[in-house]
């Protein structure tokens, strides 16, 4: 719930930060504090020009001049117009006697290692998708690889943020760090939900495309509900393309029933693409018996879903069955390195590896497990850099690994964990 007085309070954090010049923290205790600023009052105002301040010590210019100008546009006092004009006129002065521009980041700093898939540009051409009954759906090289070789970049095409600091590695305050939409950073120059306390935008395209109206009265709870928030989000998305037409959904699933997408038959663009996509992660499910009686405690938490829910039960249950045991067994964990230990963590490492969030990866979840992987996932952003390991016979399929390998745990530990959860 928005509170001006607490808004207010996380501000006064944020100025006892930013007198120590911990930019970081301070940045964080603003983020918060426009999370929770009232609509129509000061606050917000405040919280961007504080921003602004910091931003200018940074020599972030560009997030300077647009925080001082949401300011201006958040009820930011008129008494003390004056800072803030003083304090662009600075950032714009600074601006032109900058010696050197800042340098462009390089997104494609990863490159595949051989020619990309003529209709998966994100995948090289020597890999495909074979099946048999011994591994089921599987990833075969036609070609050798060696040590080192990235033979995918690949892209999640549903994911949640995580913040939860019940585990050592996940952190409350990561929703005031990331865009809730693309999990991007931004230099924490984000702007905030209307609404909940906890979701915050890197732009007004991000904020568009995040299918939040259903999640938002729910939010902080679907933070804190592990794998059902990510189940959720996805039936959520594969509602949205149907714009919240449940019938069109279900005639969408049935007539396309028979045929069998993935990752390397999706041929369509635009919102088709989509739809495609959503068929392609469905078509991961397994034959679960999963119990749905949680996800219609969260269906009937909020009007708009609890209609829903009313209309469509059967439909929903049976969608939501084969998204649980996609949710249980094809979801992936966001990394990122960070200098920040979570408060419950005992360890002191110079740096702690932080699960940002979940997603599904529509070529890493077709891989089957080996306790002695040849490939090996790395996270850059959201995305997964899958790269060799090991060589690689042309033939040879392409193992990862779901848990410890043979060289950190023992077999049975091993083995009891992969049977709990992979069955």
């Amino acid at each position: 719930m928005k509170s001006s007085d607490k808004s207010k309070a996380l501000r006064c954090e944020g100025n006892d930060f930013y007198k120590k010049r911990k930019f970081f923290d301070a940045l964080l205790k603003y983020n918060e504090s426009l999370c929770f600023a009232e609509n129509g009052t000061e606050n917000a105002g405040h919280a961007y020009a504080n921003r602004s301040a910091i931003y200018l010590e940074m020599k972030l210019f560009d997030e300077c001049l647009n925080n001082i100008q949401l300011a201006f546009s958040h009820n930011y006092p008129e008494k003390n117009f004056n800072v803030l004009k003083k304090r662009e006129e600075k950032c714009r002065e600074m601006m032109k006697n900058q010696s050197k521009k800042k340098p462009a980041r390089d997104d494609d700093f990863f490159k595949l290692s051989h020619p990309q898939n003529k209709k998966v540009p994100t995948i090289v051409d020597c890999i495909s998708l074979q099946v048999n009954k011994k591994y089921g759906r599987h990833i075969v090289s036609n070609r050798s690889l060696v040590v080192g070789d990235i033979i995918a970049i690949d892209e999640p095409f549903f994911k949640i943020i995580k913040a939860d600091s019940r585990y050592d590695t996940c952190h409350d305050n990561n929703v005031y760090q990331r865009c809730s939409s693309c999990l991007m950073e931004n230099n924490l120059n984000l702007f905030p939900c209307e609404n909940c306390t906890k979701a915050m935008f890197c732009s007004s395209s991000c904020k568009e495309e995040f299918n939040h109206q259903y999640e938002c009265y729910i939010f902080d709870d679907l933070l804190k509900s592990g794998i059902k928030h990510i189940v959720l989000r996805i039936f959520l998305e594969g509602i949205s393309y149907f714009n919240g037409d449940v019938k069109e959904l279900e005639a969408f699933i049935e007539s396309n029933s028979k045929k069998n997408f993935n990752i390397f038959n999706i041929k369509s663009t635009g919102l088709e693409k989509k739809k495609q996509i959503f068929l392609s992660t469905l078509s991961l499910a397994a034959d679960d018996e999963n119990d749905t009686d949680e996800y219609e405690k969260i269906f009937k938490s909020t009007k708009k879903l609890a209609i829903m829910w009313k209309n469509h039960e059967k439909f929903i249950k049976n969608l939501l069955k084969k998204l649980i045991s996609v949710g249980n067994k094809d979801i992936h964990g966001i990394g990122k390195w960070s200098i920040q230990k979570n408060e419950n963590c005992t360890k002191i490492p110079a740096q702690c590896h932080q699960l940002i969030g979940n997603a599904c990866y529509l070529l890493s979840s077709l891989l089957n497990h080996s306790c002695a992987p040849n490939v090996r996932r790395l996270n850059v952003d959201n995305k997964i850099i899958l790269f060799c390991l090991r060589p690689i016979k042309a033939g040879d399929q392409l193992f990862d690994s779901y848990r410890q390998n043979f060289n950190v745990q023992p077999k049975n530990l091993r083995q009891e964990h992969l049977l709990k959860d992979y069955g």
